[in-house]
Protein backbone atom coordinates (compact mmCIF):
# COMPACT_ATOMS: atom_id res chain seq x y z
CA UNK A 1 0.00 0.00 0.00
CA UNK A 2 1.65 3.29 -0.97
CA UNK A 3 1.21 6.95 0.01
CA UNK A 4 -0.57 7.90 -2.90
CA UNK A 5 -2.88 5.29 -3.13
CA UNK A 6 -4.33 6.92 0.03
CA UNK A 7 -6.97 9.24 0.10
CA UNK A 8 -6.15 11.26 3.12
CA UNK A 9 -9.08 12.38 4.59
CA UNK A 10 -9.22 15.83 6.10
CA UNK A 11 -10.70 17.13 9.54
CA UNK A 12 -14.03 17.27 9.60
CA UNK A 13 -15.25 20.98 8.71
CA UNK A 14 -18.25 20.77 11.08
CA UNK A 15 -19.25 24.65 10.44
CA UNK A 16 -19.82 23.93 6.41
CA UNK A 17 -23.29 24.77 5.29
CA UNK A 18 -23.38 21.20 3.82
CA UNK A 19 -21.66 19.44 6.84
CA UNK A 20 -24.38 21.34 9.36
CA UNK A 21 -27.21 20.55 7.56
CA UNK A 22 -26.27 16.60 7.07
CA UNK A 23 -25.63 16.02 10.60
CA UNK A 24 -28.35 18.38 11.61
CA UNK A 25 -30.86 15.75 9.77
CA UNK A 26 -28.85 12.86 11.17
CA UNK A 27 -29.66 13.59 14.64
CA UNK A 28 -33.12 14.47 14.00
CA UNK A 29 -33.60 11.08 12.32
CA UNK A 30 -31.91 9.30 14.66
CA UNK A 31 -33.31 10.80 17.91
CA UNK A 32 -36.54 10.87 16.75
CA UNK A 33 -36.64 6.94 14.94
CA UNK A 34 -33.76 5.41 16.54
CA UNK A 35 -35.12 5.54 19.87
CA UNK A 36 -38.14 3.97 18.62
CA UNK A 37 -35.97 0.76 16.75
CA UNK A 38 -33.30 -0.42 19.28
CA UNK A 39 -31.03 -2.50 17.40
CA UNK A 40 -29.50 -3.76 20.72
CA UNK A 41 -32.99 -5.76 21.56
CA UNK A 42 -32.52 -7.58 17.59
CA UNK A 43 -28.69 -8.53 18.70
CA UNK A 44 -29.82 -9.52 21.89
CA UNK A 45 -32.48 -11.97 20.14
CA UNK A 46 -30.49 -12.79 17.39
CA UNK A 47 -27.31 -13.69 19.16
CA UNK A 48 -27.12 -17.07 20.82
CA UNK A 49 -26.70 -17.73 24.71
CA UNK A 50 -24.85 -15.45 26.99
CA UNK A 51 -21.47 -15.37 25.45
CA UNK A 52 -19.34 -13.67 26.79
CA UNK A 53 -15.29 -13.90 25.55
CA UNK A 54 -12.20 -15.81 28.06
CA UNK A 55 -9.22 -14.20 27.67
CA UNK A 56 -7.62 -16.02 30.59
CA UNK A 57 -6.33 -18.27 27.88
CA UNK A 58 -4.85 -17.89 24.97
CA UNK A 59 -6.55 -18.83 21.30
CA UNK A 60 -5.56 -20.51 18.69
CA UNK A 61 -6.77 -20.95 15.20
CA UNK A 62 -9.16 -24.11 14.02
CA UNK A 63 -10.39 -24.17 10.38
CA UNK A 64 -9.92 -20.39 9.80
CA UNK A 65 -11.26 -19.57 13.60
CA UNK A 66 -10.08 -18.72 16.82
CA UNK A 67 -10.93 -20.81 19.62
CA UNK A 68 -10.07 -20.60 23.12
CA UNK A 69 -6.80 -22.65 23.63
CA UNK A 70 -7.45 -24.06 27.67
CA UNK A 71 -4.15 -25.70 27.46
CA UNK A 72 -2.05 -22.52 26.89
CA UNK A 73 -3.32 -20.06 30.31
CA UNK A 74 -2.16 -16.48 29.52
CA UNK A 75 0.04 -15.45 32.72
CA UNK A 76 0.12 -11.57 31.48
CA UNK A 77 -2.24 -9.30 29.25
CA UNK A 78 -2.16 -6.16 27.33
CA UNK A 79 -4.92 -4.26 26.50
CA UNK A 80 -5.43 -0.69 24.51
CA UNK A 81 -8.04 1.53 24.56
CA UNK A 82 -8.63 3.72 21.71
CA UNK A 83 -11.75 6.10 21.75
CA UNK A 84 -13.22 8.95 19.73
CA UNK A 85 -11.47 7.81 16.36
CA UNK A 86 -11.86 7.81 12.81
CA UNK A 87 -11.82 11.85 11.73
CA UNK A 88 -9.55 13.26 9.71
CA UNK A 89 -5.97 11.22 8.47
CA UNK A 90 -2.85 13.04 10.38
CA UNK A 91 -4.73 12.30 13.68
CA UNK A 92 -6.66 9.10 13.42
CA UNK A 93 -3.51 7.38 11.59
CA UNK A 94 -0.65 8.89 14.20
CA UNK A 95 -2.90 7.14 17.07
CA UNK A 96 -3.23 3.92 14.62
CA UNK A 97 0.43 4.15 13.89
CA UNK A 98 1.61 4.23 17.70
CA UNK A 99 -1.12 1.91 18.96
CA UNK A 100 -0.26 -0.25 16.18
CA UNK A 101 3.71 -0.69 16.61
CA UNK A 102 4.17 -4.20 18.15
CA UNK A 103 6.51 -3.16 20.81
CA UNK A 104 6.51 1.04 22.21
CA UNK A 105 8.73 2.81 24.65
CA UNK A 106 7.19 5.56 26.38
CA UNK A 107 9.15 7.97 28.10
CA UNK A 108 7.63 9.08 31.45
CA UNK A 109 9.43 11.79 33.86
CA UNK A 110 12.49 10.00 34.95
CA UNK A 111 12.29 6.70 33.38
CA UNK A 112 11.12 4.92 30.18
CA UNK A 113 8.84 1.98 29.77
CA UNK A 114 8.38 -0.52 27.36
CA UNK A 115 5.10 -1.74 26.47
CA UNK A 116 3.36 -3.93 23.94
CA UNK A 117 0.79 -3.57 21.50
CA UNK A 118 -2.52 -4.70 23.06
CA UNK A 119 -3.53 -8.39 22.40
CA UNK A 120 -7.35 -6.65 22.63
CA UNK A 121 -7.75 -3.23 21.06
CA UNK A 122 -10.91 -1.67 22.60
CA UNK A 123 -12.68 1.18 20.57
CA UNK A 124 -14.61 3.10 22.85
CA UNK A 125 -17.26 4.96 21.27
CA UNK A 126 -17.61 7.26 17.97
CA UNK A 127 -15.94 5.05 15.94
CA UNK A 128 -16.68 7.67 12.46
CA UNK A 129 -17.09 11.09 12.11
CA UNK A 130 -19.64 13.35 11.03
CA UNK A 131 -21.54 9.78 10.84
CA UNK A 132 -21.87 6.40 10.04
CA UNK A 133 -21.64 4.76 6.52
CA UNK A 134 -20.11 1.97 5.32
CA UNK A 135 -17.89 4.27 3.33
CA UNK A 136 -17.07 6.68 6.20
CA UNK A 137 -15.96 3.90 8.09
CA UNK A 138 -13.57 2.48 5.40
CA UNK A 139 -12.13 5.96 4.59
CA UNK A 140 -11.80 7.17 8.09
CA UNK A 141 -10.84 3.85 10.69
CA UNK A 142 -10.69 0.71 8.32
CA UNK A 143 -7.81 2.57 6.20
CA UNK A 144 -5.85 4.60 8.54
CA UNK A 145 -5.69 1.33 10.81
CA UNK A 146 -4.85 -1.46 8.24
CA UNK A 147 -2.35 0.61 6.93
CA UNK A 148 -0.57 1.37 10.21
CA UNK A 149 -0.86 -3.00 11.12
CA UNK A 150 1.00 -3.23 8.04
CA UNK A 151 2.41 -6.81 6.54
CA UNK A 152 2.81 -7.91 10.77
CA UNK A 153 1.83 -11.39 11.17
CA UNK A 154 1.92 -12.01 14.79
CA UNK A 155 1.94 -15.45 16.27
CA UNK A 156 -1.39 -14.74 17.54
CA UNK A 157 -3.45 -12.27 16.02
CA UNK A 158 -5.10 -9.91 18.32
CA UNK A 159 -8.77 -9.24 18.39
CA UNK A 160 -10.76 -5.90 18.56
CA UNK A 161 -13.92 -5.02 20.16
CA UNK A 162 -16.02 -1.79 20.38
CA UNK A 163 -18.80 -0.08 21.88
CA UNK A 164 -20.92 2.71 19.76
CA UNK A 165 -21.03 6.29 20.73
CA UNK A 166 -23.72 9.07 19.53
CA UNK A 167 -21.98 9.26 16.02
CA UNK A 168 -22.20 5.24 15.56
CA UNK A 169 -26.13 5.48 16.17
CA UNK A 170 -26.93 8.30 13.98
CA UNK A 171 -27.79 5.73 11.60
CA UNK A 172 -29.16 3.21 13.70
CA UNK A 173 -26.34 1.27 14.25
CA UNK A 174 -26.76 -0.34 11.15
CA UNK A 175 -22.92 0.26 9.76
CA UNK A 176 -21.18 -0.29 12.94
CA UNK A 177 -23.05 -3.78 13.24
CA UNK A 178 -21.86 -4.56 9.74
CA UNK A 179 -18.52 -4.16 11.01
CA UNK A 180 -17.92 -5.00 14.33
CA UNK A 181 -21.03 -7.42 14.99
CA UNK A 182 -21.30 -10.02 12.78
CA UNK A 183 -22.36 -13.96 13.32
CA UNK A 184 -19.15 -14.54 11.53
CA UNK A 185 -15.71 -13.68 12.83
CA UNK A 186 -14.43 -11.14 10.68
CA UNK A 187 -10.99 -9.11 10.16
CA UNK A 188 -10.85 -5.30 10.88
CA UNK A 189 -7.39 -4.30 9.21
CA UNK A 190 -5.04 -6.68 11.45
CA UNK A 191 -7.47 -7.57 14.35
CA UNK A 192 -10.28 -9.94 14.40
CA UNK A 193 -13.55 -9.32 15.58
CA UNK A 194 -15.53 -11.47 17.50
CA UNK A 195 -18.43 -9.83 19.20
CA UNK A 196 -22.19 -10.67 18.14
CA UNK A 197 -23.78 -7.32 20.17
CA UNK A 198 -23.00 -4.05 20.76
CA UNK A 199 -22.21 -4.57 24.44
CA UNK A 200 -19.79 -7.02 25.68
CA UNK A 201 -17.84 -9.07 28.54
CA UNK A 202 -14.03 -10.28 28.25
CA UNK A 203 -13.20 -12.46 30.82
CA UNK A 204 -9.21 -10.85 31.48
CA UNK A 205 -6.41 -12.44 33.24
CA UNK A 206 -5.86 -12.20 37.48
CA UNK A 207 -9.94 -11.91 38.16
CA UNK A 208 -9.99 -8.98 35.92
CA UNK A 209 -12.83 -8.30 33.57
CA UNK A 210 -13.73 -5.59 31.00
CA UNK A 211 -17.02 -5.06 30.47
CA UNK A 212 -18.17 -3.02 27.14
CA UNK A 213 -21.62 -1.16 28.12
CA UNK A 214 -23.57 0.42 24.64
CA UNK A 215 -25.77 3.15 26.33
CA UNK A 216 -27.69 3.91 22.95
CA UNK A 217 -28.58 8.09 22.57
CA UNK A 218 -29.78 8.51 25.70
CA UNK A 219 -27.27 6.62 28.17
CA UNK A 220 -29.61 4.35 28.91
CA UNK A 221 -28.86 0.46 29.41
CA UNK A 222 -31.75 -1.60 28.08
CA UNK A 223 -32.83 -4.23 29.90
CA UNK A 224 -31.29 -7.10 27.61
CA UNK A 225 -28.05 -5.10 28.39
CA UNK A 226 -28.77 -5.69 32.18
CA UNK A 227 -29.67 -9.37 32.24
CA UNK A 228 -27.04 -10.10 29.79
CA UNK A 229 -24.46 -8.57 32.64
CA UNK A 230 -26.70 -10.04 35.54
CA UNK A 231 -26.21 -13.57 33.88
CA UNK A 232 -22.13 -13.09 33.62
CA UNK A 233 -22.00 -12.13 36.58
CA UNK A 234 -23.65 -15.10 38.05
CA UNK A 235 -22.65 -17.63 36.18
CA UNK A 236 -18.99 -17.44 35.24
CA UNK A 237 -17.43 -14.66 37.64
CA UNK A 238 -15.76 -15.14 41.22
CA UNK A 239 -16.11 -13.09 44.23
CA UNK A 240 -13.56 -10.65 44.70
CA UNK A 241 -13.19 -10.42 40.68
CA UNK A 242 -12.40 -6.58 39.57
CA UNK A 243 -14.18 -4.93 36.75
CA UNK A 244 -12.85 -1.84 33.86
CA UNK A 245 -16.16 -1.02 33.02
CA UNK A 246 -16.26 1.15 29.26
CA UNK A 247 -19.05 3.33 28.46
CA UNK A 248 -20.04 5.56 25.58
CA UNK A 249 -20.18 8.58 27.71
CA UNK A 250 -18.41 9.72 31.30
CA UNK A 251 -21.62 9.88 32.84
CA UNK A 252 -19.57 11.05 36.21
CA UNK A 253 -18.46 14.37 34.02
CA UNK A 254 -22.08 15.15 32.88
CA UNK A 255 -24.30 14.03 36.13
CA UNK A 256 -21.62 16.90 37.97
CA UNK A 257 -22.27 19.70 35.37
CA UNK A 258 -26.20 19.44 35.16
CA UNK A 259 -27.08 18.97 38.58
CA UNK A 260 -26.11 22.71 38.79
CA UNK A 261 -28.36 23.62 36.47
CA UNK A 262 -31.12 21.62 38.63
CA UNK A 263 -31.00 18.89 35.64
CA UNK A 264 -30.87 15.01 36.38
CA UNK A 265 -28.21 13.18 34.26
CA UNK A 266 -29.50 9.59 34.95
CA UNK A 267 -26.81 7.29 36.19
CA UNK A 268 -29.51 5.21 37.71
CA UNK A 269 -28.57 1.67 35.04
CA UNK A 270 -24.73 1.99 35.72
CA UNK A 271 -25.15 2.04 39.35
CA UNK A 272 -27.95 -0.59 39.45
CA UNK A 273 -24.94 -2.48 37.58
CA UNK A 274 -22.58 -1.66 40.15
CA UNK A 275 -24.36 -1.92 43.29
CA UNK A 276 -27.01 -4.66 42.66
CA UNK A 277 -25.33 -6.79 40.03
CA UNK A 278 -21.77 -6.88 40.70
CA UNK A 279 -21.54 -5.73 44.48
CA UNK A 280 -23.87 -8.67 45.72
CA UNK A 281 -21.15 -10.97 44.65
CA UNK A 282 -18.16 -8.50 46.27
CA UNK A 283 -17.08 -7.47 42.89
CA UNK A 284 -15.35 -3.57 42.43
CA UNK A 285 -15.49 -1.84 39.62
CA UNK A 286 -12.10 -0.69 40.10
CA UNK A 287 -11.88 1.47 36.67
CA UNK A 288 -14.29 3.44 34.57
CA UNK A 289 -12.76 4.17 30.87
CA UNK A 290 -14.65 6.71 28.47
CA UNK A 291 -14.66 8.98 25.82
CA UNK A 292 -16.98 11.49 23.94
CA UNK A 293 -15.07 14.17 25.45
CA UNK A 294 -11.50 14.62 23.36
CA UNK A 295 -9.38 14.94 26.09
CA UNK A 296 -7.59 13.54 28.68
CA UNK A 297 -9.04 13.67 32.23
CA UNK A 298 -8.63 11.32 35.30
CA UNK A 299 -10.71 11.41 38.81
CA UNK A 300 -9.29 9.19 41.78
CA UNK A 301 -11.41 7.76 44.59
CA UNK A 302 -10.18 10.01 48.00
CA UNK A 303 -10.48 9.29 51.21
CA UNK A 304 -9.00 6.76 53.74
CA UNK A 305 -7.84 4.12 51.24
CA UNK A 306 -4.23 2.78 50.11
CA UNK A 307 -2.84 4.02 47.27
CA UNK A 308 -3.00 1.55 44.54
CA UNK A 309 -6.74 0.25 45.30
CA UNK A 310 -8.22 3.99 44.40
CA UNK A 311 -10.95 3.76 41.75
CA UNK A 312 -9.75 5.47 38.91
CA UNK A 313 -12.47 7.64 36.73
CA UNK A 314 -10.86 8.02 32.88
CA UNK A 315 -11.41 9.82 30.13
CA UNK A 316 -9.36 9.34 27.21
CA UNK A 317 -11.15 10.90 24.14
CA UNK A 318 -8.15 11.85 21.75
CA UNK A 319 -8.65 8.62 19.41
CA UNK A 320 -8.54 10.80 16.47
CA UNK A 321 -11.48 14.08 16.43
CA UNK A 322 -11.27 17.34 17.11
CA UNK A 323 -9.72 18.44 20.32
CA UNK A 324 -12.62 19.21 23.74
CA UNK A 325 -11.61 22.25 25.64
CA UNK A 326 -10.33 21.21 29.44
CA UNK A 327 -11.17 24.87 30.76
CA UNK A 328 -14.97 24.17 30.34
CA UNK A 329 -16.44 23.83 34.20
CA UNK A 330 -14.68 23.02 37.57
CA UNK A 331 -14.00 19.10 38.28
CA UNK A 332 -11.23 19.54 40.82
CA UNK A 333 -13.80 17.22 42.72
CA UNK A 334 -17.06 15.20 41.97
CA UNK A 335 -18.95 12.97 43.78
CA UNK A 336 -21.04 9.73 42.96
CA UNK A 337 -24.62 10.31 43.99
CA UNK A 338 -27.28 7.36 44.12
CA UNK A 339 -30.61 6.67 45.09
CA UNK A 340 -33.68 8.83 45.17
CA UNK A 341 -32.41 11.37 47.68
CA UNK A 342 -29.09 11.43 45.43
CA UNK A 343 -26.98 10.94 48.83
CA UNK A 344 -23.04 11.32 48.53
CA UNK A 345 -21.05 7.59 48.05
CA UNK A 346 -17.42 8.62 47.18
CA UNK A 347 -15.63 11.67 45.98
CA UNK A 348 -13.48 11.78 43.07
CA UNK A 349 -10.58 14.32 42.67
CA UNK A 350 -8.74 15.34 39.49
CA UNK A 351 -5.65 14.27 39.20
CA UNK A 352 -4.74 14.98 35.47
CA UNK A 353 -6.01 16.86 32.66
CA UNK A 354 -4.30 16.70 28.91
CA UNK A 355 -4.12 19.19 27.52
CA UNK A 356 -3.98 21.33 30.53
CA UNK A 357 -6.06 24.23 31.49
CA UNK A 358 -3.76 27.22 30.52
CA UNK A 359 -3.37 25.61 27.19
CA UNK A 360 -6.44 24.92 26.49
CA UNK A 361 -7.62 28.46 27.54
CA UNK A 362 -4.52 29.75 24.90
CA UNK A 363 -6.32 27.46 22.37
CA UNK A 364 -9.26 28.93 22.94
CA UNK A 365 -8.59 32.84 21.21
CA UNK A 366 -8.13 30.59 17.93
CA UNK A 367 -12.00 31.28 17.81
CA UNK A 368 -10.57 35.02 16.77
CA UNK A 369 -9.90 33.48 13.47
CA UNK A 370 -12.87 31.72 13.00
CA UNK A 371 -13.35 32.87 9.59
CA UNK A 372 -10.50 31.75 7.86
CA UNK A 373 -10.56 28.17 9.68
CA UNK A 374 -14.41 27.79 8.30
CA UNK A 375 -14.74 30.09 5.89
CA UNK A 376 -17.71 28.00 3.92
CA UNK A 377 -19.93 29.14 7.44
CA UNK A 378 -19.80 32.43 5.80
CA UNK A 379 -22.84 31.57 3.77
CA UNK A 380 -25.28 31.09 6.50
CA UNK A 381 -24.82 34.93 7.73
CA UNK A 382 -24.62 36.09 4.03
CA UNK A 383 -27.62 34.77 3.52
CA UNK A 384 -29.53 35.45 6.73
CA UNK A 385 -28.18 39.16 6.42
CA UNK A 386 -29.39 39.74 2.63
CA UNK A 387 -32.54 38.36 3.41
CA UNK A 388 -33.22 40.68 6.20
CA UNK A 389 -32.03 43.78 4.24
CA UNK A 390 -34.31 42.53 1.73
CA UNK A 391 -37.50 42.18 3.18
CA UNK A 392 -36.62 45.77 4.97
CA UNK A 393 -36.09 47.44 1.89
CA UNK A 394 -38.86 46.05 0.12
CA UNK A 395 -41.28 47.21 3.21
CA UNK A 396 -40.17 50.77 2.48
CA UNK A 397 -40.18 50.41 -1.26
CA UNK A 398 -36.05 50.86 -0.94
CA UNK A 399 -36.20 54.46 0.15
CA UNK A 400 -33.05 56.43 0.33
CA UNK A 401 -32.90 57.90 3.89
CA UNK A 402 -31.89 61.54 4.34
CA UNK A 403 -30.13 60.97 7.28
CA UNK A 404 -28.49 59.41 9.79
CA UNK A 405 -32.04 59.66 12.26
CA UNK A 406 -34.00 58.58 9.23
CA UNK A 407 -32.42 55.24 8.76
CA UNK A 408 -33.93 54.30 11.92
CA UNK A 409 -37.40 55.52 11.36
CA UNK A 410 -37.55 53.95 7.64
CA UNK A 411 -36.58 50.30 9.95
CA UNK A 412 -39.36 51.44 12.28
CA UNK A 413 -41.72 51.67 9.42
CA UNK A 414 -40.46 48.39 7.89
CA UNK A 415 -41.63 46.86 11.01
CA UNK A 416 -44.99 48.83 11.42
CA UNK A 417 -46.29 48.31 7.71
CA UNK A 418 -45.04 44.42 7.10
CA UNK A 419 -45.53 42.21 9.91
CA UNK A 420 -43.50 39.54 8.20
CA UNK A 421 -40.75 41.50 8.82
CA UNK A 422 -40.87 41.64 12.52
CA UNK A 423 -41.93 37.64 12.12
CA UNK A 424 -38.79 36.89 10.38
CA UNK A 425 -36.65 38.14 12.94
CA UNK A 426 -38.55 36.79 16.00
CA UNK A 427 -38.00 33.15 14.24
CA UNK A 428 -34.50 34.35 13.79
CA UNK A 429 -34.35 35.35 17.43
CA UNK A 430 -35.42 31.62 18.22
CA UNK A 431 -33.25 29.98 16.39
CA UNK A 432 -30.37 31.92 18.50
CA UNK A 433 -31.51 31.19 21.57
CA UNK A 434 -32.03 27.66 21.04
CA UNK A 435 -28.61 27.67 19.49
CA UNK A 436 -26.88 29.15 22.77
CA UNK A 437 -26.10 26.60 25.74
CA UNK A 438 -29.52 25.31 26.99
CA UNK A 439 -28.42 23.90 30.40
CA UNK A 440 -28.12 26.99 32.07
CA UNK A 441 -31.09 29.62 31.92
CA UNK A 442 -29.27 32.59 32.39
CA UNK A 443 -26.97 31.97 29.81
CA UNK A 444 -29.54 31.12 27.56
CA UNK A 445 -31.60 34.18 27.41
CA UNK A 446 -28.66 36.59 27.89
CA UNK A 447 -26.11 34.57 25.52
CA UNK A 448 -28.71 34.17 22.81
CA UNK A 449 -29.55 37.82 23.38
CA UNK A 450 -26.81 39.73 23.25
CA UNK A 451 -25.40 36.93 20.09
CA UNK A 452 -28.50 38.23 18.07
CA UNK A 453 -27.86 41.59 18.86
CA UNK A 454 -24.44 41.57 17.61
CA UNK A 455 -25.65 40.26 14.55
CA UNK A 456 -28.82 42.16 13.99
CA UNK A 457 -26.18 45.72 14.44
CA UNK A 458 -24.35 43.89 11.93
CA UNK A 459 -27.48 43.99 9.55
CA UNK A 460 -28.26 47.21 10.33
CA UNK A 461 -25.24 48.98 8.87
CA UNK A 462 -24.51 46.84 6.63
CA UNK A 463 -27.78 47.15 5.14
CA UNK A 464 -28.09 51.03 5.11
CA UNK A 465 -24.39 51.57 4.36
CA UNK A 466 -24.93 48.95 1.59
CA UNK A 467 -27.69 50.79 0.01
CA UNK A 468 -25.69 54.40 0.34
CA UNK A 469 -22.86 53.29 -1.68
CA UNK A 470 -24.58 51.71 -3.94
CA UNK A 471 -26.53 55.09 -4.79
CA UNK A 472 -23.55 56.83 -4.51
CA UNK A 473 -21.61 54.61 -6.78
CA UNK A 474 -24.94 54.40 -9.89
CA UNK A 475 -26.71 57.39 -9.22
CA UNK A 476 -28.82 57.17 -12.06
CA UNK A 477 -28.97 53.07 -12.66
CA UNK A 478 -31.29 51.23 -10.42
CA UNK A 479 -30.97 47.85 -11.62
CA UNK A 480 -26.70 48.58 -10.69
CA UNK A 481 -27.90 49.90 -7.44
CA UNK A 482 -29.65 46.32 -7.00
CA UNK A 483 -26.78 44.28 -8.12
CA UNK A 484 -23.76 46.40 -6.02
CA UNK A 485 -26.54 46.60 -2.92
CA UNK A 486 -27.26 42.85 -2.97
CA UNK A 487 -23.19 41.83 -3.82
CA UNK A 488 -21.79 44.36 -0.68
CA UNK A 489 -24.34 42.43 1.65
CA UNK A 490 -23.74 39.09 0.88
CA UNK A 491 -19.86 39.94 1.12
CA UNK A 492 -19.64 41.83 4.18
CA UNK A 493 -22.31 39.60 5.77
CA UNK A 494 -20.18 36.65 4.75
CA UNK A 495 -17.35 38.65 6.88
CA UNK A 496 -18.88 40.24 10.12
CA UNK A 497 -21.27 37.28 10.55
CA UNK A 498 -18.53 35.24 10.66
CA UNK A 499 -16.37 37.23 12.77
CA UNK A 500 -19.29 38.02 15.01
CA UNK A 501 -19.88 33.96 15.48
CA UNK A 502 -16.43 33.67 16.04
CA UNK A 503 -16.08 36.10 18.94
CA UNK A 504 -19.53 34.87 20.24
CA UNK A 505 -17.35 31.21 20.79
CA UNK A 506 -14.69 32.60 21.92
CA UNK A 507 -16.60 34.39 24.43
CA UNK A 508 -19.00 31.86 25.76
CA UNK A 509 -15.43 29.33 26.49
CA UNK A 510 -13.14 31.65 27.35
CA UNK A 511 -14.84 33.58 30.03
CA UNK A 512 -17.95 31.25 30.92
CA UNK A 513 -16.75 27.62 29.90
CA UNK A 514 -19.90 27.44 27.81
CA UNK A 515 -20.08 25.75 23.89
CA UNK A 516 -17.03 23.87 24.78
CA UNK A 517 -18.76 21.66 21.82
CA UNK A 518 -18.97 24.54 19.13
CA UNK A 519 -16.27 26.63 20.10
CA UNK A 520 -13.45 23.85 19.78
CA UNK A 521 -15.24 21.78 16.98
CA UNK A 522 -14.88 25.04 15.23
CA UNK A 523 -11.11 25.39 15.37
CA UNK A 524 -10.46 21.42 14.04
CA UNK A 525 -7.33 20.51 16.34
CA UNK A 526 -5.54 18.05 15.18
CA UNK A 527 -2.88 18.05 17.78
CA UNK A 528 -2.88 16.71 21.46
CA UNK A 529 -4.25 13.21 20.79
CA UNK A 530 -4.16 10.22 23.09
CA UNK A 531 -4.69 6.75 24.35
CA UNK A 532 -4.67 4.17 26.82
CA UNK A 533 -2.17 1.20 26.90
CA UNK A 534 -3.23 -1.43 29.79
CA UNK A 535 -1.08 -4.56 31.42
CA UNK A 536 -2.24 -6.81 33.38
CA UNK A 537 1.15 -8.65 35.41
CA UNK A 538 1.71 -12.05 36.60
CA UNK A 539 0.49 -11.10 40.21
CA UNK A 540 -3.03 -9.27 38.77
CA UNK A 541 -1.42 -5.96 39.09
CA UNK A 542 -3.24 -3.53 36.57
CA UNK A 543 -1.10 -0.87 35.07
CA UNK A 544 -2.55 1.90 33.27
CA UNK A 545 -0.01 3.96 30.56
CA UNK A 546 -1.70 6.85 29.35
CA UNK A 547 -0.29 7.98 26.05
CA UNK A 548 0.03 11.24 24.45
CA UNK A 549 1.00 12.56 21.09
CA UNK A 550 1.38 16.24 21.40
CA UNK A 551 1.63 16.91 17.61
CA UNK A 552 0.48 14.28 15.50
CA UNK A 553 2.50 14.38 11.70
CA UNK A 554 1.66 16.09 8.47
CA UNK A 555 3.94 14.39 7.04
CA UNK A 556 4.55 10.86 6.09
CA UNK A 557 6.23 8.69 3.49
CA UNK A 558 6.71 5.01 2.70
CA UNK A 559 8.12 2.51 4.41
CA UNK A 560 11.88 1.65 2.80
CA UNK A 561 14.29 -0.96 3.15
CA UNK A 562 15.98 0.58 5.97
CA UNK A 563 12.42 1.11 8.22
CA UNK A 564 12.07 -2.75 7.57
CA UNK A 565 15.58 -4.48 8.40
CA UNK A 566 16.86 -1.92 11.04
CA UNK A 567 13.80 -0.73 13.06
CA UNK A 568 11.19 -3.70 11.90
CA UNK A 569 8.33 -1.54 11.16
CA UNK A 570 5.49 -3.30 9.69
CA UNK A 571 3.17 0.02 9.22
CA UNK A 572 3.08 0.97 5.32
CA UNK A 573 4.19 4.16 5.86
CA UNK A 574 5.80 6.20 8.46
CA UNK A 575 5.56 9.68 9.75
CA UNK A 576 8.59 12.69 9.32
CA UNK A 577 7.41 14.62 11.56
CA UNK A 578 5.52 15.00 14.47
CA UNK A 579 6.13 14.45 18.31
CA UNK A 580 6.06 10.77 18.86
CA UNK A 581 4.64 9.18 21.60
CA UNK A 582 5.05 9.83 25.23
CA UNK A 583 3.46 9.64 28.36
CA UNK A 584 1.05 11.96 30.06
CA UNK A 585 1.44 11.02 33.58
CA UNK A 586 3.15 8.07 34.99
CA UNK A 587 1.55 5.06 34.78
CA UNK A 588 -1.33 4.32 37.29
CA UNK A 589 -1.15 1.46 39.31
CA UNK A 590 -3.74 -0.56 40.88
CA UNK A 591 -2.58 -3.84 43.15
CA UNK A 592 -4.58 -6.85 43.59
Amino acid sequence: MKLKDIKRMPMVRWFDVKQLASTGIKVIFSTIIGEQTDKRIIQALSSAGKDFYDYSFHYKDIDGSPVVDTDNPRKEMWLDYVSDTGDGWNSTYSVAYYASNPELTLKGDSKSFNTKRGEVLVFGGDEVYPTPSKDAYHKRLIVPFQTAFGDDTPEHKPHVFAIPGNHDWYDGLSAFSKIFCSELNRYFAGWISLQRRSYFALKLTSGWWLFGSDGQLQSDIDTPQIEYFRYVCENHMEKGDRVILCTSQPTWIYAHKYKKFNEPYDESDLIYLQDEILAKKNIDVKVFLSGDLHHYRRHEETGDIEKGHRVQKIIAGGGGAFMHPTNDIDVSLITENYGINKKTKRRFALKESYPDIETSKKLTFRDLLFLFINPGFGIVTAVLYLFTVWMVGAAINYQVPTGFLDTFYLTAKAFRDNPFVALWLLTIFIIFITFTDTHSTIYKWIGGTLHFTAHLICIFYIGWGSLYLAVYLFPENQLFQFLSAVSMVLILGWIAGSCVMGIYLFSSMYFFGRHNEEAFSALKIQDYKNFLRLHIDEDGTLTIYPVKIEKVARKWRNRNKHDIEKDNIKSYIVPEDGSGAELIENPIILKK
